[in-house]
């Protein structure tokens, strides 16, 4: 059993448009939710309908019960965010649909109007919509009621305006409600939808796409319970824009931060996480299948999987009979996020009409070759650069690649790397090469330069084994993989591949930082104020200006903070291989001694160290098993 009680569940995160806030403890409860989940599928079996007539037979025999009416109080168990405990509450009934019930927070106030199109909007369009794409909740489930409770209250987080926590809990799922209560203490044993009304505001656009993305979490659990929370939580996202929601306003953070491991969810940005996976479904939803009745079919069979991630996306796929695979797929949805140009390849590298002008920034532009390019890449990432061609259209061009093999037992990362040829004016058909990549992880190619091309872009796709045991443990604990690239005219043309850092070591050329420069890096990060951006538009414009650069040092943009975290996760990586824990000991004593501020500033560093030492614990680490237990 999990180590706490933890309710939280598919936490539903809206944001203010002025900025990305700090994360706080709710990317903890996602994580914990999904393992507490997970460990009951495994141990605890859903209640028979037997079983059900047998609980509630009796004095108080379930068909001679009193119906539920409008005007009743009940008392619910809930999750305070904030201190990780279990509330219990009031609430009354307040109106009652034909696929639901509305319970409000004693003491809290909506509008009756509000109240009225919760109901309308649940029973029209959330509920046959979301269950016509996704199938069917258990129903009627534990209660024996086909009606699903939705109860309205002020859930209790770290929501703070004042001091830059725009983050707030909007909802969530908890599937521990569907279990009675002697096998789960503090189930309400009933099928419900936790709801925040503030700062959520109750009937308003944004609080019904709430509703449609946990829904869809209720349909998932009962088709596949132990699915991965990054799956999962793709088409919750998805489910929001099928109800006629919208794309999901995350989008936005993933477009300023395009850099996210689509699979591993807790181990980066969440924020972006969630505009990454949501495109991620919408991209497979719309492109897997040529009709509405075929996609419909695609998206349940990928829910009712019994098999979970990509191993699910994978036989969904199969059982479709659909010609496509995972490898196929993922390097055509981050080739889509920069070109998004559907007229080449049926389609395949661009959206509709809905997501026509999203364009993801490439990391860096250069003016013409020849140059060297080195990087890191996130296990299920991309990395694009953009070279200006213009001077050298019609001539040949030599691309040399080399990439770093990142192993983890018998599974490997793998490399598809593409050559993409444009006009900046779109009026020609783009051109893409796919590189081979041998064995060793490089290549050498050859081609000519369009002479209508004025663009070129190299895109750099890092996938991890799409292998159900592996998949998870692979994405959140394998290091970023290196690669370099060359592009070069004739006249500086070679055949020798470019070296990178063989599969175990860093391409960081200063020195290990000791314990106390670590240390102090470590209270540098806990100092520094979290990041605010502007909010841009979803859709990012074309045509933005073309800035030449006079160097062609290789720079992502990474800020000072970054790579400080970098430079620890680094060493870190380095200690462990050498069996050496002193600077995970040295950021265990930081992070416990530090404020809450300082502890939400550090939660990014906390969770690629968790990540690193649950990679070492499945490979039966003991010492960093200890380690875990002391976060």
């Amino acid at each position: 059993m999990p180590r706490s009680f933890i309710r939280a569940a598919s936490l539903v995160i809206m944001l203010s448009f002025c900025a990305i806030p700090a994360f706080s403890e709710i990317i903890d409860a996602t994580g914990l939710f999904a393992e507490e989940v997970r460990w009951l599928a495994d141990n605890v079996a859903k209640e028979t309908r037997d079983e059900f007539l047998f609980r509630t037979s009796g004095i108080n025999a379930y068909a001679d019960s009193k119906p539920p009416e409008v005007g009743d109080v009940e008392v619910f168990n809930t999750l305070n965010i904030r201190s990780k405990t279990n509330v219990k509450i009031r609430a009354q009934l307040k109106k009652i649909g034909k696929h639901c019930y509305v319970y409000l927070q004693e003491g809290k106030k909506v509008d009756a109007k509000a109240i009225a199109r919760i109901v309308s909007e649940f029973d029209g369009r959330i509920y046959p919509r979301t269950r016509s794409m996704f199938g069917s909740e258990w129903n009627p489930g534990i209660d024996g009621d086909p009606r699903i409770t939705l109860l309205l209250l002020d859930i209790q987080d770290n929501y703070n305006p004042q001091q830059g926590r725009r983050g707030y809990t909007a909802g969530y799922f908890y599937a521990g409600d569907c279990y009675n209560r002697k096998k789960k203490a503090e189930s309400n044993e009933r099928e419900m939808l936790y709801l925040d009304i503030y700062p959520s505001v109750p009937g308003s656009t944004e609080f019904m796409s709430v509703v449609a993305h946990e829904f869809q979490h209720m349909i998932h659990w009962n088709n596949d319970p132990k699915e991965f929370t990054w799956v999962n939580e793709s088409l919750s996202q998805l489910s929001q824009f099928l109800c006629g929601y919208g794309h999901p306003p995350q989008v936005q953070a993933f477009i300023r931060n395009p850099h996210n491991n689509l699979a591993a969810w807790s181990d980066d940005d969440m924020i972006a996480n969630y505009g990454h996976v949501y495109l991620w479904a919408y991209y497979i939803s719309t492109r897997i299948a040529s009709t509405d009745e075929r996609r419909r079919a695609f998206v349940r069979r990928m829910v009712a999987q019994t098999s979970q991630g990509f191993s699910g996306l994978n036989a969904a796929i199969e059982k479709q009979g659909i010609k496509n695979d995972v490898r196929n797929l993922f390097r055509s949805f981050c080739l889509a996020n920069y070109l998004n140009d559907d007229r080449v390849e049926r389609g395949a590298y661009g959206y509709d009409n809905p997501l026509a002008k999203l364009a993801l920034r490439p990391d860096l532009r250069l003016d013409k070759p020849p140059f060297e390019v080195k990087g890191r890449v996130k296990c299920w990432s991309a990395r694009a650069i953009q070279i200006n061609s213009a001077s050298f259209r019609g001539r040949e061009v030599s691309v040399l690649f080399a990439g770093q093999k990142v192993t983890a037992g018998n599974y490997s990362n793998s490399f598809d790397v593409a050559l993409v040829t444009y006009s900046s004016d779109r009026k020609h058909l783009p051109v893409i090469n796919w590189l081979d990549i041998n064995s060793e992880y490089k290549s050498v190619h050859r081609s000519k330069v369009s002479s209508v091309h004025d663009r070129m872009m190299m895109l750099v796709v890092n996938r991890g084994p799409a292998v159900m045991k592996v998949e998870q443990a692979f994405a959140r604990g394998s290091a970023p993989a290196a690669f370099t690239f060359a592009i070069r005219l004739p006249s500086s043309s070679t055949t020798a591949a470019p070296r990178v850092a063989s599969a175990g070591s860093s391409r960081r050329t200063t020195a290990r930082p000791d314990r106390a420069r670590s240390r102090s890096m470590i209270e540098e990060i806990a100092r520094s104020p979290g990041l605010e951006e502007s909010a841009g538009s979803v859709l990012s414009s074309r045509g933005t200006a073309e800035e030449p650069l006079a160097a062609v040092e290789f720079d992502f943009g990474f800020q000072k903070i970054a790579d400080a975290e970098d430079t620890i996760i680094d060493a870190i990586r380095e200690d462990i291989a050498e069996d050496d824990y002193k600077l995970v000991e040295e950021f265990v004593k930081a992070y416990t001694s530090a404020s809450d501020l300082e502890k939400s500033r550090l939660h990014t560093l906390r969770s690629r160290v968790l990540d690193i030492l649950k990679f070492e614990q499945l490979q039966g680490s003991a010492r960093a098993e200890a380690f875990i237990s002391q976060f």
